[in-house]
């Protein structure tokens, strides 16, 4: 009951649908990305895997799933905001080393930038390319 009653109010304290402040699974988009033939600035260790978006308390949130033997391994937060992804990802071994955060970043904000950029797409979304 209180539930319910916590997710109708906004933030603004109008009423608002539950699937704008927490995601069903049709309210993903995705899309498939793998590592070119000679990139050096691929930031994640396995070859492909599928970028996911879906607003979380009406904000974009982007996360990679990598594909382990064909697949789908655990979704993995990836943001901007270096302290975000360390809590969200604790245990995981997604990323390839890096030296300092400053590569890490240069690595990480085009695949952040390209995920932010599939939630403006239709929730339910299935991008085949790599039109964004």
């Amino acid at each position: 009951m209180w539930t319910a009653a916590l997710l109708a109010i906004g933030i603004d304290g109008a009423a608002m649908p539950a699937g704008d402040v927490f995601p069903g699974v049709g309210d993903f988009r995705l899309q498939k990305i793998h590592r070119a033939a000679g990139e050096s600035e691929w930031p994640f260790v396995a070859e492909s895997g599928t970028l996911l978006c879906a607003l979380i308390l009406r904000k974009p949130a982007v996360y990679f799933v990598p594909e382990v033997g064909g697949a789908p391994g655990r979704a993995f937060v990836i943001d901007n905001d270096i302290t975000k992804m360390a809590f969200a990802n604790i245990g995981m071994t997604v990323l390839e080393p890096y030296d300092n955060f400053e590569q890490l970043l240069k690595r990480l904000i085009p695949y952040v930038t390209m995920g932010k950029r599939l939630c403006n797409q239709p929730p339910g979304t299935n991008v085949s390319g790599s039109e964004l």
